[in-house]
């Protein structure tokens, strides 16, 4: 499966620990990019998701990470909280990833903003 990464500091809500991650999702070219808080979302490659880039450039898409924290004897011990994030892009920019609370089933890259992309 082909997926962007963002990278950011998120706080796992099971250990309270700060962990650098990588967060995998599903936005604008589908071309293995690496993305930080700031850079501007890329629309130019042969996959978009969606096939439009929306008009005002806003969306946000749940993303997927795992919690590093060496404190954890296995990344299940965080399971299942940190495994989501919800990715926010505003005016084609990534201004925002945070872990997502409100469960989704199985590695769907869920648009949650606009309603009805995918």
């Amino acid at each position: 499966m082909t997926f962007n990464t963002v990278y950011s500091d998120l706080e796992c809500p099971f250990c309270k620990a700060k962990v650098a991650s990588g967060v995998g999702f599903q936005l604008g070219a589908i071309e293995n990019w690496n993305y930080k808080v700031g850079d501007k979302l890329k629309w130019d490659g042969s996959s978009c998701r969606p096939a439009v880039r929306p008009a005002d450039g806003n969306i946000q898409s749940v993303g997927y990470f795992n919690c590093d924290n060496i404190r954890c004897s296995t990344w299940q011990d965080c399971y299942p909280e940190v495994q989501q994030a919800l990715v926010t892009v505003k005016n084609n920019i990534i201004t925002d990833v945070s872990v997502f609370h409100e469960r989704k089933e199985g590695q769907n890259f869920d648009i949650i903003e606009p309603k009805g992309l995918s």
